[in-house]
């Protein structure tokens, strides 16, 4: 045992702030001696307790302190003592520190509690060089890897670094939550640089607003954009179009259909069957046999829409011979007097070209291989691992479907993939309450986005999917997807809801910690999950490249005199109407 490391084993028992008078499953009652050693003891302090091996330690965090009021104790009416005021700490366990024995060559920190302390043992505050040597012990386990995750700083000890362990973090689904302004985006592009840093990433950042932009500045970053109207005549190397012909039957139906509309049903069934019919025709046509035996109305074929539309306007004037030989209105005449029309008008729209307005390339099957190896190709001399996707010309009435479409691609490209092939990839999700809500607040596009994220938040792990769900509103987020992540920073939250929502994700031994949120600074955050071996508060590390999300100071740029106008609004006007940014 290091000289610093067994420091925390023989601290003078002079320091101790008290004796255990209660013992819990999980918690431990110590009596603080006076108010002077009670000046010293903070709550959300960790501590540490002797047990009965004398190489072992329980480490805690104290989560209250109570002092108990001086007060009479009678007896027949008569006073026969007085009861002293008590000063008393309650104190959650969270980990067993041993030190070398017993099979160990070194002190290592467990987060299972194996052993508790004894009525009567001593409690140790851990502060000044005894918490800096305890927080460089569980960053050291953690840093055995060539480079390891490395987040920023304890607050409760600022020259030690925070390490996470990577695996635990990416595997078993992570969430990044906080208020506007707390420090989100500063922490997910923190994260990405680490990822950066890597020889063979692969992980996908969906950036709803272009925030992460700047991203594109590190070498191994690479900066997409969903094809927005300006690119449909100007092609940019970067934009990535999402043919239509990828959507899923479901997915489909939720972009075009009304399911309001009396005759839904029977548009929903006339639109598949057709959908089929133009599908085996692409599959004849390029003498792909093999396909034409197993293909599926969701199969990845491309197929003709305007054959669709053409075959939906005969339908809908058809007119048939009855048993008599009059003729009659078929069984589908004017049952897409609405359908076709809303149909057209999505194809028209140059905001969905992305989907609809495609080149002759982009209708063949090997643009599927061209769009799977954009998103999941890990670093090499032609690609880079980090991949950032713009989101922010697309359409809010179908964001959920686009965005669920890629998440579906690289899901089920890795489903497919044999075992021993499969790469691992992650996904992070920004504004993900936007297109994950709360299923009874979920419209049919929305839903179909939850669909396949609760899928891969299940089943992610075994295909080597990994989600990071990132949003302000955690209260607003799917309960069964938030489940699943098993680490979670959180950054300051101050509403109820929020706190709420976070507060039900952890440990019942760890619920404290929701009122400690609203109190963190900025880019300050908790850490609470499988990759870190204890709860901390931790400052975040600023990313070399700054995404563009800071807030603008209103007071301070109203106070400015003489200033010139930060553009000619006419051309914002311009840029509305053309629906792109110039």
């Amino acid at each position: 045992m290091s000289r610093d490391v067994k420091a925390l084993f023989n601290i003078d028992e002079s320091e101790s702030i008290g004796s255990v008078v209660k013992v819990d499953s999980y918690s431990v009652t110590v009596l603080i001696p006076s108010d002077e050693v009670l000046k010293n003891v903070n709550v959300n302090s960790y501590v540490l307790l002797h047990t009965s091996n004398p190489n072992i330690r329980l480490v805690g965090r104290i989560d209250r302190i109570i002092q108990t009021e001086e007060s009479d104790e009678y007896e027949e009416g008569q006073i026969v003592s007085k009861i002293l005021s008590k000063n008393i700490a309650h104190i959650n366990a969270l980990g067993t520190l041993k030190g070398p024995g017993g099979g160990r060559e070194n002190t290592t920190f467990s987060r299972a509690v194996e052993i508790l302390p004894e009525i009567s043992a001593k409690c140790f505050s851990l502060k000044g060089e005894e918490l800096s040597m305890f927080a460089s012990l569980i960053s050291n386990t953690l840093a055995e890897v060539d480079t390891p995750l490395n987040i920023g700083y304890y607050t409760m000890a600022a020259n030690a670094t925070a390490i996470l362990d990577g695996d635990a973090f990416f595997k078993r689904h992570a969430m990044i939550v906080g208020s506007t302004g707390a420090g989100k985006s500063w922490t997910v592009a923190h994260l990405v640089e680490q990822a950066a840093n890597l020889p063979s990433s692969n992980l996908v950042l969906l950036d709803l607003h272009g925030e992460y932009t700047p991203l594109g500045e590190n070498k191994n970053v690479a900066c997409y954009k969903i094809a927005g109207p300006s690119d449909l005549d100007d092609e940019k190397s970067n934009a990535i179009y999402l043919p239509y012909w990828l959507l899923g039957y479901e997915d489909m139906l939720a972009l075009i259909l009304d399911r309001s509309d009396d005759n839904a049903p029977n548009q929903a069934m006339a639109f598949s069957k057709l959908v089929l019919e133009a599908k085996r025709k692409y599959l004849i046509k390029n003498d792909m046999t093999k396909e034409l035996e197993t293909f599926t109305i969701d199969s990845p074929v491309p197929y003709d829409m305007n054959f669709v539309v053409e075959q939906l306007e005969e339908l809908n004037i058809q007119r048939v011979k009855n048993a008599t030989g009059k003729e009659v209105n078929g069984p589908f005449n004017g049952k897409f007097n609405r359908f076709i029309p809303r149909l057209k008008a999505k194809l028209a729209d140059r905001r969905y070209g992305f989907l609809f307005e495609l080149k002759d390339s982009q209708q063949q099957v090997e643009y599927l291989k061209t769009i799977v190896s954009n998103f999941m190709q890990t670093s090499n001399e032609e690609k880079k691992g980090i991949k950032v996707v713009d989101f922010s010309e697309v359409p809010s009435d179908i964001l959920p479907v686009v965005i669920s479409l890629v998440a579906k691609l690289i899901f089920q490209t890795q489903q497919w993939t044999k075992k021993e092939n499969r790469y691992p990839i992650s996904l992070m999700c920004d504004e993900a309450h936007l297109y994950l809500p709360v299923s009874k607040s979920a419209d049919a596009s929305a839903g179909r986005a939850l669909s396949h994220f609760e899928r891969i938040a299940k089943e992610g792990r075994k295909y080597g999917v990994s989600l990071t769900i990132i949003s302000q509103r955690p209260s607003e987020l799917n309960t069964t997807i938030m489940s699943q992540c098993n680490n979670i920073i959180s950054l300051r939250l101050t509403n109820q809801a929020d706190k709420s929502a976070v507060s039900n994700l952890l440990p019942e031994n760890l619920g404290g910690i929701k009122d400690v949120l609203p109190a963190l600074g900025i880019g300050e955050g908790i850490i609470v999950g499988d990759a870190c071996l204890l709860p901390s508060r931790v400052k975040i590390q600023e990313p070399k490249c700054k995404p563009e999300s800071s807030s603008v100071n209103f007071w301070t740029e109203w106070n400015k005199k003489d200033v010139e106008i930060q553009q000619d609004l006419s051309k914002s006007v311009d840029n509305m109407i053309r629906q792109t940014m110039e």
